[in-house]
């Protein structure tokens, strides 16, 4: 009579037997695939020496970030770092016991997010209101895209490319395959707030040193520079969660940017440059947006800037009786509003530390000024 094994070694043997029929499979399968992957690499090793695939072929895929880094220390890391931490960085914001954020009456009106008043001379804040809290901040942004710019720039001429000549608004219209020169482009960039501007100079500085420099650049930069409530993800200043700054370290940067690069301090106390049409591009005509440049008493500079999130946004420097002040307000309702409002800070200002009377700037001044902007709606 035949033994019949109790069902419960039954199904153990059913068991064993099935993972080892799983095994010898898995086993013929990796041989195959050991074979196959043999293969592979050598016909791609092949077609690299041939010039068919390049080198980055096989390149593991990256998020933008880390492809950045990769670039940027494949491509000399350190003469970057070299290049963009140059120049003096001694100043530093002050505050006094007797620090009032409301000291006149016209404050109360402010609606501005967050502001600060300081003084560019000594770092004391005369007044502010959250300017420690971390914003977005438009194309205020274009203050350190100048000066990694001009940090980095080794062709005076670059080229302007399909995606330059495609960028988003404000622009100036730059013509896929003319040439601008460096200094043209800043022109636009700090003036006119071009985003077309500013994405070929990115686009020629990634050309020398990698894809993703500019960007990490700008912030090695800021970390440079103790801004450590400030970070950045693209040169223009479009609204993401990542390009964010405060009205204090904005200060800090627009005191470090007009103390080390004349340029930009020459550039941003212009009220209107002209770009002749030549053998490399058209003409231009490029407006300050800056309101209060030549209305508000010894004003030069320094940007301004609109986004959706940030809503509209401005650093003004004035000097007044050999004394300079800065302001920088964040999340104004308004153009008007944006400059009314820094102009009420800076009388409140040089009112408070040096005693001046105040200039007074009325809407019907703004109105005025914005009337001879060209392409002004």
């Amino acid at each position: 009579m035949r033994k019949t094994l109790p069902k419960k070694e039954f199904n153990t043997m059913r068991i064993i037997d099935n993972i080892l029929n799983l095994l010898i499979e898995s086993i013929r399968l990796r041989w195959k695939f050991f074979i196959f992957c043999l293969l592979a690499v050598y016909w791609f090793a092949a077609l690299q020496l041939s010039g068919i695939v390049g080198e980055n072929f096989m390149s593991p895929i990256l998020s933008p970030s880390q492809t950045s880094q990769q670039n940027v220390v494949s491509d000399g890391i350190e003469k970057v770092k070299k290049l963009i931490e140059q120049g003096k960085k001694d100043f530093s914001l002050k505050r006094g016991l007797s620090l009032i954020e409301t000291a006149y009456a016209q404050e109360d009106n402010i609606t501005a997010r967050s502001y600060i008043v300081f003084d560019l001379e000594s770092g004391d804040v005369i007044l502010e209101k959250n300017s420690r809290q971390r914003m977005p901040i438009a194309s205020l942004t274009k203050l350190m895209s100048a000066t990694i710019a001009l940090d980095l720039a080794e062709n005076d001429l670059i080229k302007v490319s399909e995606k330059a000549a495609g960028t988003d608004p404000t622009k100036i219209g730059v013509v896929e395959g003319q040439k601008m020169a460096t200094n043209e482009l800043l022109h636009a960039a700090l003036m006119t707030s071009a985003n077309d501007a500013v994405e070929v100079l990115e686009e020629g500085i990634d050309n020398i040193y990698g894809e993703g420099t500019f960007v990490w650049a700008m912030n090695e930069k800021a970390k440079y520079l103790g801004l450590s409530n400030s970070h950045f993800d693209n040169p223009q200043g479009f609204d993401g969660k990542t390009n964010y700054a405060t009205a204090e370290d904005l200060a800090i940067l627009t005191h470090y940017a007009l103390s080390n690069y004349q340029q930009i301090a020459e550039i941003t106390q212009k009220d209107y440059y002209f770009l002749p049409e030549d053998s490399r591009h058209k003409q231009f005509d490029l407006y300050n947006w800056n309101g209060l440049l030549g209305v508000y008493p010894g004003v030069q500079g320094v940007k301004i800037g609109n986004t959706r999130e940030a809503e509209y946004t401005t650093i003004v420097v004035s000097q007044r009786s050999g004394k300079s002040l800065g302001v920088v307000l964040l999340g104004a309702e308004s153009i008007l509003q944006r400059d009314l409002e820094a102009s009420i800070l800076l009388d409140a200002g040089f009112a408070k530390k040096y005693g001046l009377s105040p200039a007074r700037i009325s809407e019907t001044d703004l109105k005025a000024k914005y009337s001879t902007w060209k392409y002004w709606r």
